[in-house]
């Protein structure tokens, strides 16, 4: 491999003769900047903010670690992302193609279900979303890139909203579940 990984605090990673060997923890995608605060749209959020705050449970749904990342901006980037069962995640899109892999637990995508050995690839500005299966779903996500944006596209306040139910019905048990993921699978 030609590139360094720059894996900030993950720990595992050392070099040996061209490879690149990393572990299962690494820093979450905005501590490590690779990936940007989503952007939403402003409709959507006008419409939102009527509703009145938004859960606090929200951030209890997921959690997810750079395991690798290359130099440069075209180098690899490897994310595992953990979603919580029944999380929404919001249709959105990143300027980087990504290939998907589902590792744990399932996935729906409109009428499709993504089980555990399936994925799927996104273009980039290919705009997607899912919802985690009853069990949860962990998610490897490879890039060709190291860095990448998130944009929430207009039209999503009704998904949002489902996303915020979601996290009011399920965040106490969301809050246990990631201690366990904490514990396996974010840095030291």
């Amino acid at each position: 491999m030609d590139s360094q990984p720059t894996n900030g605090s993950a720990p595992a990673t050392e070099r040996r003769k061209g490879m690149a060997l990393f572990g299962a923890k690494g820093p979450g995608l905005f501590d490590s900047g690779t990936m940007s605060f989503p952007e939403f749209d402003a409709d959507d959020q006008a419409d939102l903010a009527a509703d009145g705050p938004r859960s606090a449970k929200l951030l209890n749904g997921n959690l997810d670690s750079v395991l690798f990342r290359g130099d440069g901006d075209d180098g690899y980037s490897l994310v595992r992302t953990w979603f919580a069962p029944h999380y929404v995640l919001p249709r959105h899109t990143h300027d980087a193609d990504c290939l998907y892999y589902v590792a744990e637990g399932e996935l729906t995508m409109g009428n499709r279900t993504v089980k555990a050995g399936e994925g799927f690839f996104v273009p980039a500005h290919a705009p997607y979303g899912y919802d985690a299966g009853p069990e949860g779903v962990v998610v490897l996500e490879f890039r060709m890139r190291t860095t990448f944006d998130m944009k929430v596209p207009g039209g999503q306040a009704d998904r949002l909203r489902r996303m915020n139910a979601a996290a009011e019905d399920h965040g106490d048990e969301w809050a246990e579940l990631q201690v366990a993921q904490k514990a396996a699978h974010a840095p030291d």
